[in-house]
């Protein structure tokens, strides 16, 4: 199935739909665009599982035979890839972790000060940036453990169960919305 053309006309849309963004900052188009981003993503989700060669991988991991090279890379990109990506395009980490440190900072300065309504509004808005960083970090430091124990459990030869197992978990990802 070569859903590329349909792929490329959602990117199309979504790049329309930022563009509104841009001349008309309202909730409502930014929710339009939160909206198109997931359509973009299910595409693009369709179109990777449409190029990979998880037809030949099931049932080498069913029956519990050794797998290649290009397999377990294939296994790789179906279980993790969306981490390794990720993390490699991803640059606002150390940012997000300075930005909490200031915040922190911040939020210690407020100690030695009266808590009048004023500081305690202060803080609450403090506390409410540093809730809205927080789950950013808290995804890239997942993803990047997610890939270092698949990187763990893939060194050496994976054994018969261990293959049963992650016929399972590819079965169930390729039925997944979300995969």
């Amino acid at each position: 199935m070569d859903n590329l053309p349909e792929l490329g006309k959602e990117i199309q849309q979504t790049v329309s739909t930022a563009s509104r963004c841009t001349e008309a900052e309202t909730s409502d188009n930014y929710g339009a665009l939160g909206e198109q981003i997931d359509e973009l993503e299910n595409l693009a989700r369709e179109a990777f599982q449409s190029k990979m060669d998880f037809a030949s991988l099931l049932p080498k991991l069913k029956a519990g035979e050794p797998l290649t090279a290009s397999d377990l890379k294939t296994l790789e990109l179906l279980i993790v890839g969306d981490a390794e990506y990720f993390l490699r395009y991803e640059t606002e980490f150390d940012h997000w972790k300075n930005q909490v440190q200031q915040l922190i900072s911040e939020i210690s300065q407020l100690q030695s000060s009266t808590l009048d309504v004023d500081g305690l509004m202060h803080l609450r808005a403090l506390c409410g940036e540093v809730r809205r960083v927080l789950p950013a970090i808290v995804y890239y430091l997942d993803q990047k453990e997610r890939t270092q124990k698949f990187q763990q459990a893939t060194q050496g030869p994976v054994d018969a169960d261990a293959n049963r197992v992650l016929a399972e978990i590819v079965e169930q990802m390729l039925v997944s919305e979300r995969m």
